[in-house]
């Protein structure tokens, strides 16, 4: 008889302990990390601080910075302004925290922000309303083209006349020993036509046309101005030229019939930039220096700053 008692309450006793058990387990598993709301990533920091965090020089994030992972869903959109700095190719860059800035990546969606030493990254696609405004809902205008017949290998290219003068309407596409195609891809050269160094652009144009001088290159910024109300969008391609990422991309019209199209730069080191979103053209100026032309999704046809060596640009020859 005392045999059993002793049991039953030995019974009673671990049954007591389990209950302690369990109750202790479900009141001290882990705790994740909290998080900040969207509400606190959108303020945007000083603007002094702009250059601070970005660094050219890493592949990587520095191993000093702490990262949480992104946010599976985010509570709002990215709008222009909550962001000090916007990039592109953030796997090119380094962010080193702490710092005050907040950075989106407009590739992968990303809002980046330092709290303390750790790097927050908080999923937001760009809001909607935001978006820049799509050229492929621009009309091609009626241009009357021409055609100018290249003796040397047979290829034809449209011409057009803007402000009194001729202008070829594509990019010269002949070869010499110093022209190239973007990235080396021969199907780009068909798209963009070739790029050429400067000693072989200044001979590169067919007889009886020639490389722009810089008055030639003036006379067409104005007719465009004048004659189709802007000097960027009137000489743009339609539906080739990327939307920039800060919302105030000009919309590609080609009113004027020039057709430029982004095929970018090849550089010194054969690297090649600014497909997309950049237009460079050879011109002469008037002590025969050789001088590059840009114009880009964002900004308006104007003269470079100053000769590259052996960077190699696209060809518009205007008839002599």
């Amino acid at each position: 008889m005392e045999f059993k008692k002793l049991s039953a309450a030995s019974a009673a006793l671990a049954l007591g302990l389990a209950f302690v058990a369990c109750d202790s387990d479900s009141s001290s598993g882990p705790q994740s990390a909290p998080v900040p709301t969207n509400s606190q990533e959108g303020t945007p920091a000083s603007s002094s601080d702009a250059a601070g965090p970005l660094s050219s020089s890493s592949a990587t994030l520095p191993a000093s910075s702490a990262t949480l992972p992104a946010s599976s869903a985010a509570k709002e959109c990215f709008t222009n302004g909550m962001a000090n700095i916007t990039v592109r190719n953030m796997e090119r860059k380094s962010i080193s925290c702490p710092n005050s800035n907040t950075i989106y990546d407009y590739d992968l969606q990303i809002l980046y922000k330092c709290v303390g030493d750790a790097l927050i990254e908080i999923d937001m696609p760009p809001c909607e309303i935001d978006e820049p405004k799509s050229s492929a809902s621009v009309t091609a205008p009626a241009v009357e083209y021409g055609t100018l017949s290249d003796s040397r290998d047979g290829k034809s290219y449209k011409t057009v006349v803007i402000g009194g003068k001729t202008w070829m309407a594509e990019n010269l596409n002949f070869v010499t020993d110093s022209s190239f195609c973007y990235d080396d891809i021969p199907a780009n050269c068909t798209k963009y036509g070739r790029l050429y160094q400067e000693f072989d652009a200044e001979e590169a144009c067919p007889e009886g046309w020639s490389l722009p001088t810089e008055r030639d290159w003036w006379d067409l910024v104005n007719a465009a101005k004048d004659e189709f109300g802007d000097q960027n969008g009137s000489l743009r391609a339609l539906d080739v030229w990327e939307n920039t990422i800060f919302g105030d991309n000009v919309v590609a019209t080609n009113a004027t019939g020039f057709s430029a199209v982004p095929g970018g730069y090849r550089a010194s080191t054969g690297q090649c930039d600014g497909e997309g979103t950049k237009a460079y053209f050879w011109g002469v100026s008037s002590n025969t220096l050789t001088y590059a032309w840009i114009l880009s999704n964002q900004y308006d046809l104007d003269r470079d700053s100053g000769r590259k060596g052996y960077f190699a640009y696209s060809i518009r020859c205007v008839k002599n």
